[in-house]
């Protein structure tokens, strides 16, 4: 009876603190400019989450973190005493809604660049706020209880962040690179595993490169008696072994996928499953056969091409900014294995698999099916938290061919409905929760102007973009 008392409060409290708390500490004041009972936004640009086209001159009424009231201006009734924001000539619009993120980044050492990663407590968290991420999944962690305690502590308003859906510690197989990542031995194992990390209030699970079959079967059928969800970084396994055994969505849109690699021997990862890739013809029978298979399936996919942007010959040349935001270890890291890569000149397999995979990614958004995006601070170094939303964003226009609104509900009603949230965020309508950017550009025209998010605005609470990012400025790689 103890043991059930306690899952039901910590489910409770990982659910409920984040949209009741009206209390902040002197940390977290210092980042807040809006913090009043009731606030109007006027004359605003708005961009809804649904694609529709923005409309001019609306107001948006918010009270007590609920958006109560959406209209013309002209028909506007002003609640008494409540603060009034002109944003002639700027944007409003949803929440980030980020399927991929994690609160650590690649640590480096002598043998093994990738052998371990370094968890991001304080820059992480209001990274991604800072840039209009509201809502994130963390899909996937190293350092379980630290995870907890963030997301504790932003809930309780000791510190600023998102709203974080918590993924447990990765479902791994016997084959891990990193040894922050316990081993699966068998499918019992999987399942004590999901119902441990279950009891103890994670409401998410993700499936690794080296799980098996069984063990993945046995995970997602243990993952779906909770009524939870899960996802996966596949290799062993292929993304149509996944989706019969009815998974709920898998990450890095198709770079995951040996589906097509040949020869594959079952239940292990091949070698270069990217030059399969890298090879394949989008246009083919068989690439459209497996994505109408996850479609009927009701499988989602999770986009993430800036962390696979940092290993194509084409990448851009990080900016001054980005760069300041690094620690100087991190940074001169970061510097020399993008200097070695850009030496080589010549295009890789990673060049087509990116192009390919870009294509599968559409193809799959316009046979129908839930496209979502992440950010996954990882790879070569220089994908992080913020930074690393916007790139992640601004590549489905630039590489996969999407619309700027298009991609904007790729961004916030998609990832709502991949996640379930799809009531309360996600798109701007009465009665959600006031989860709002003010951007001082128009991203439905560039959604590169995204990145002049001004204010973001979290359960009807507003924060300075500018202080957030200001805050953790040269410290990226120290925590």
């Amino acid at each position: 009876m103890k043991k059930i008392f306690l899952s039901f409060a910590l489910l409770s409290f990982f659910s409920t603190l984040c949209f009741s708390q009206k209390e902040f500490s002197e940390t977290t004041k210092k980042y807040i400019a809006y913090n009043e009972p009731i606030t109007v936004f006027k004359n605003a640009l708005l961009i809804d989450g649904f694609g529709n086209a923005p409309k001019q001159h609306q107001t948006v009424i918010i009270r007590d973190g609920k958006i109560e009231w959406i209209g013309d201006d002209a028909k506007a009734v002003v609640p008494k005493n409540s603060k009034i924001l002109d944003l002639s000539g700027k944007v409003l619009m949803p929440g980030l809604v980020m399927l991929h993120e994690h609160m650590y980044m690649p640590a480096y050492s002598l043998e093994n660049r990738y052998s371990h990663t370094n968890q991001q407590p304080i820059s992480f968290p209001r990274l991604y706020l800072a840039a209009g991420a509201t809502t994130i999944r963390t899909a996937g962690n190293v350092e379980t209880y630290s995870d907890i305690s963030i997301k504790r502590d932003i809930d309780s308003g000791k510190f600023p962040g998102p709203s974080i859906e918590l993924t447990a510690p990765y479902l791994e197989g016997n084959a891990s690179v990193f040894p922050q990542m316990n081993e699966l031995k068998n499918p019992a194992d999987a399942i004590a595993f999901v119902n441990y990390w279950a009891d103890q209030g994670f409401t998410s699970f993700k499936g690794y490169m080296a799980i098996d079959k069984p063990t993945l079967k046995a995970a997602i059928d243990a993952v779906h008696k909770r009524n939870l969800k899960i996802t996966a970084h596949l290799c062993a396994v292929t993304y149509k072994e996944a989706a019969e055994m009815g998974i709920d969505q898998l990450e890095h849109g198709f770079f995951a996928s040996s589906d097509f690699v040949k020869d594959k021997t079952e239940n292990e990862c091949p070698n270069n499953p990217e030059l399969a890739l890298s090879n394949l013809n989008p246009e083919s029978d068989d690439v459209k056969e497996l994505i109408q298979f996850l479609i009927d399936k009701k499988v989602g996919v999770t986009s993430t091409l800036a962390v696979f942007e940092g290993f194509i010959s084409s990448q851009p040349v990080p900016s001054m900014e980005l760069l300041s935001y690094f620690s100087p270890d991190n940074r001169d890291f970061y510097l020399k294995i993008l200097s070695q890569m850009q030496s080589a000149k010549t295009p890789s397999v990673m060049d087509k698999a990116f192009v390919n995979n870009a294509k599968m990614e559409k193809m799959f958004y316009d046979m129908g099916g839930l496209l979502t995006v992440g950010t996954d601070p990882t790879g070569n170094g220089g994908t992080i938290a913020g930074f690393g939303n916007w790139r992640a964003i601004e590549l489905l226009v630039e590489a996969d061919g999407f619309t700027p609104l298009e991609a904007i509900k790729i961004a916030t009603l998609n990832g709502a409905i991949a996640l379930g949230f799809d009531k309360t965020v996600g798109t701007v309508e009465v009665g959600k929760s006031a989860d709002l950017l003010i951007i001082d550009g128009d991203p439905s025209i560039n959604i590169s102007e995204l990145r002049k998010v001004e204010f973001v605005f979290r359960n009807g609470v507003g924060y300075d973009s500018k202080k957030l990012f200001e805050s953790v400025k040269g410290k990226v790689g120290f925590n």
